[in-house]
């Protein structure tokens, strides 16, 4: 995978940004400060942001996966499931189906009900929060980390849909102008997203910018330097 650049006040805002952007941990990724920053006059002046590249290494992920799918996959499934339906009946949330998976260290849940777009939330948001909120209650007893997508009436794929054509839309716009495009601040999910989608496209490269929920993702042209 090749680095994908990030941005903060300081190096080790800029990688704990980058870090949780792509869902990883520090061992898991290689790290490379392409600089340091400067606070510049008096903390205001000239300050440069520090930037740093980070990619992850592929053998320690499928070693990491491979620990996880040693994990009793119907129990984690259905303690997810479980842990969901009755949040859900608590609030009142008609659900149709709940359907699990387990896929390396991921359990897949799919929601089906009439009340999708109280679940899904503004932008996703309430089923960020969902998400966040099952994976919490799984790995509580676990010396390993799952990780958990929720779906809800296909929001995820449209989205993912909808961010590879508006990608597509600013790949051109950069490669025609020569100029950065940057998006709306959007979520990590979506951030993570164009990042990976851009993974390995050697005409343009992704970056972060800003902070909390001002973060958004940026496209420029690639460095002539970069390896092929």
């Amino acid at each position: 995978m090749l680095g994908i650049e990030f941005k903060g006040k300081n190096v080790k805002d800029a990688i704990d940004a980058g870090l949780a952007e792509l869902g990883c941990n520090k061992e898991d990724a290689v790290i490379r400060i392409v600089n340091e920053g400067s606070t510049g006059l008096f903390g205001l002046m000239g300050a440069k942001p520090a930037i740093v590249l980070i990619s992850v290494e592929k053998s320690k992920r499928d070693i990491k996966t491979a620990v996880n799918t040693q994990v009793d996959q119907n129990k984690v499934c259905k303690k997810a499931k479980l842990f969901l339906s009755e949040l859900l009946n608590k609030i009142n949330v008609k659900i149709s189906r709940i359907e699990t998976s387990f896929k390396d260290d991921i359990i897949n849940i799919n929601i089906s009900t009439e009340d999708g777009n109280f679940i899904i939330g503004k932008n996703g948001q309430t089923l960020d929060s969902l998400e966040y909120l099952v994976q919490i209650i799984v790995n509580k007893e676990l010396n390993s980390k799952l990780k958990i997508d929720l779906e809800c009436e296909n929001y995820r794929k449209k989205q993912k849909d909808k961010l590879k054509i508006l990608t597509d839309k600013a790949i051109d716009y950069v490669n025609r102008t020569g100029k950065t495009y940057r998006f709306e601040p959007m979520s990590a999910k979506e951030r993570k997203i164009i990042h990976l989608y851009l993974k390995d496209n050697h005409f343009v490269e992704s970056f972060s910018e800003g902070d909390g929920i001002l973060r958004k993702v940026g496209i420029k042209p690639a460095k002539s330097t970069k390896t092929i």
